[in-house]
């Protein structure tokens, strides 16, 4: 009996080894990336008063990030799948602590481009090398639960930018909390680098075949079907959960900046349970024949429903619109783990950059085109009218619609 006992205990001390050693350390790197990438919502106030920023500029200083995360996406999914996530994480993460410094310093909208540059540079590897170690560490029917989870770790980041970075802000500058924020992205290389092992699959395929794939993947119907279905979703939650939530609530539901910094911690804590959920739910309803795509798209569409709030305005509590918003746009994040099950585990570095690469180049485009679109209507005191975030997210939404449309030529409904 005992050693039955040992046998049946054996994978489970395996697992609790690999969740701690290995998915714990690259969650966190996902975390501080997504701490980056969302508390220009909380401290865009203080860019904007203390380097003028307006509209426009804010827009494209925010999603300048993007277009660097998007910028590294390829080459990264084939070091992934050559070199394995541990060798290609470090020297990423090393870049976004020296883009956090610089950010911190930045005299100039110039300074602060380079730095956010550098920072969206450095934490372009953080979520697919996470997917990428899951994937040689843990069997596939796990993937939609463990990237749930992953995900979850970036909306608990989000949650860090929102209250507890307006208490920061308080006691010690924006300059003073992205230095902070470099700190900690050391502090997570040097976790990666002493606990993370080598796993013992080694890739051999050469760097021009793996980019010819790449290509041959870009070449591939049912690869694009599947992105484009919630493409301009994942890009517009994180152009409008990265930034437009805060000024929307300020300018259209009226909130001081202290009821806002609250509204935007309900609505990340929202993001985190959305994540989990809908990995929960997901990996359930697999035992009943249930198609993850079916839940994906279910959950897109009612994020659909919650944007169509936010252009109404004033239909809805500001509060309940951010916390609905937060909730179902994570929906959409776990097409990450439907489109990397589509292709064999070797391939998973490369497929999940290519995916990831056109979100970031759509999220930017979207970013700064809302804020050039918002910027066309004269701001007032700092504030822009309602009609500016009206038509803009009327904008955003019509994008979103043919997505739902190619979704439904899945025919979710059927097992």
């Amino acid at each position: 009996m005992s050693n039955l006992s040992g046998a049946a205990l054996a994978p489970a001390r395996s697992l609790s080894r690999i969740l701690a050693t290995v998915l714990l350390p690259f969650a966190l790197a996902h975390f501080i990336s997504y701490l980056y990438r969302s508390v220009n919502a909380e401290v865009y106030p203080d860019l904007v008063q203390d380097l003028g920023l307006t509209a426009n500029t804010l827009g494209l200083l925010t999603g300048v990030y993007f277009i660097a995360f998007a910028a590294a996406q390829l080459p990264i999914g084939v070091a992934l799948d050559r070199f394995g996530p541990r060798k290609v994480q470090l020297p990423m993460l090393l870049i976004a602590t020296v883009g956090g410094l610089v950010f911190a310093f930045a005299q100039s909208l110039t300074g602060l481009l380079i730095g956010r540059a550098l920072i969206g540079l450095g934490v372009a590897a953080s979520l697919m090398s996470a997917i990428k170690a899951a994937s040689l560490w843990l069997p596939p029917s796990r993937l939609p639960l463990v990237t749930s989870i992953l995900l979850a770790f970036g909306g608990l980041g989000a949650v860090v930018s929102t209250a507890p970075m307006q208490l920061a802000l308080q006691y010690i500058s924006w300059r003073e909390a992205f230095g902070v924020l470099s700190l900690a992205t050391l502090a997570i290389v040097t976790l990666i680098f002493t606990s993370v092992p080598e796993h013992a699959h080694k890739s051999e395929v050469r760097v021009d075949e793996a980019l010819r794939s790449v290509g041959q993947l870009f070449r591939t119907g049912s690869f694009w079907r599947l992105v484009l279905y919630t493409l301009f979703s994942n890009a517009a939650y994180m152009s409008i959960q990265g930034l437009w939530i805060g000024p929307w609530l300020r300018d259209v539901g009226h909130l001081s900046r202290g009821d806002m910094a609250d509204v935007l911690l309900l609505g990340t804590i929202a993001m985190v349970v959305g994540s989990l959920f809908f990995g929960w739910f997901t990996d359930r309803m697999r035992q009943h024949s249930v198609r993850p795509i079916s839940i994906c798209g279910s959950g897109m569409l009612v994020f659909l429903i919650f944007q169509a709030l936010m252009v109404q305005g004033h239909v809805a509590p500001p509060w309940l619109v951010a916390a609905g918003f937060s909730f179902f746009g994570t929906a959409s994040a776990m097409n990450y783990a439907i489109v990397a099950q589509s292709m064999p585990p070797h391939l998973t570095g490369r497929v999940s950059t290519s995916f990831n690469l056109l979100i970031f180049v759509v999220a930017f485009a979207m970013q700064w085109g809302m804020g050039a679109l918002i910027n066309t209507w004269p701001a007032v005191d700092g504030q822009y009218p309602e009609v500016a975030y009206r038509v803009t997210l009327a904008c955003c939404l019509g994008l979103q619609i043919p997505g739902l449309l190619i979704w439904l030529s899945f025919k979710p409904w059927k097992k």
